[in-house]
């Protein structure tokens, strides 16, 4: 028997929902945790979990367990299916690859969970530290290429603070299950490592700025310790930072954005974006003398 779909209003919020989830699959508490940077943030769950209802019962989204315990129990993720992702982009839009609507692979949940977790606290950090999350990129959607190189990162988007100024950002997580080191040319954060150097040579000359490859691990501070010694190895630059790191449980315990969580090959820290820069209010002026300009 065919299930009658259900009509129903959108409204702004379920918009943003939905927009949430084309960013990443989110559990019912994630996206009440995200939903501060909405309009109208929801107050509780249960009223999260109800429209969340009524959008899976319209056809526009779908639950499916995760294999993993939260506070004590299992949660449910949610996803766009063909009917939201229409909804959200038009109804000509080309849609992703199937597997976007499918259920996730089980030993690929703790990684989808803890990039949800992480997108989630920028987002809300971002928001209360006046900043704005730009053109984001969901898991495997940029494709990066320095020959022999092909890179997919886990998420990119670009930060842009009040004053205007943009950062951009590409994100690889670490869980300890794939080798830092390789003698042969197979997957491994080496070769991450030499792509990205790889790529960043090879258009620094038409964008000055770059981007930063931000390591967030999920095991240990061992792991990203060595991870950057394998960095300063095969930069062709040691001088020059591009890959900055810390442990997720760091990242959601802080604010990146006044904490300098970061660091990179050098044991330099940073935090996510810099600070804004100090303007003297009443700049003093002697003879002969020239204001001086903040960079």
């Amino acid at each position: 028997m065919t299930k009658k779909k259900v009509h129903l209003k959108i409204g702004d919020r379920d918009i943003e929902l939905l927009t949430a989830l084309d960013r990443c699959p989110m559990t019912a508490k994630q996206l009440c945790q995200l939903s501060e940077t909405f309009d109208l943030p929801f107050t509780d769950q249960d009223n999260l979990r109800r429209r969340l209802r009524k959008l899976a019962a319209a056809n526009f989204i779908r639950a499916f367990p995760y294999a993993i315990a939260s506070d004590g129990r299992t949660p449910n993720y949610f996803k766009l299916t063909r009917d939201g992702y229409q909804l959200l982009y038009g109804q000509g839009t080309a849609l992703p690859k199937r597997r976007y609507f499918e259920a996730i692979s089980p030993g690929h949940h703790h990684h989808t969970h803890c990039l949800a977790q992480l997108i989630v606290h920028l987002c809300v950090t971002a928001q209360q530290n006046d900043c704005e999350i730009l053109r984001f990129a969901r898991e495997n959607s940029v494709k990066l290429v320095a020959e022999p190189f092909t890179l997919y990162p886990d998420s990119a988007f670009v930060i842009q603070r009040s004053d205007g100024r943009t950062f951009s950002f590409v994100v690889e997580f670490d869980n300890g299950t794939e080798r830092v080191r390789s003698k042969q040319d197979v997957e491994s954060i080496e070769r991450k490592l030499r792509g990205y150097d790889a790529h960043q040579a090879k258009y620094e000359k038409f964008d000055p700025e770059r981007y930063l490859v931000l390591f967030i691990t999920t095991r240990s501070t061992q792991r990203l310790q060595y991870i950057f010694e394998v960095a300063a190895s095969v930069m062709a630059q040691p001088n020059r930072t591009v890959f900055v790191g810390c442990q997720l449980k760091d990242f959601l315990n802080a604010d990146p954005f006044t904490t300098p969580l970061f660091a990179d090959h050098r044991s330099l820290r940073r935090t996510i974006v810099p600070p804004m820069p100090a303007i003297a209010s009443h700049p003093v002026m002697t003879l002969g003398s020239s204001p001086k300009v903040h960079a």
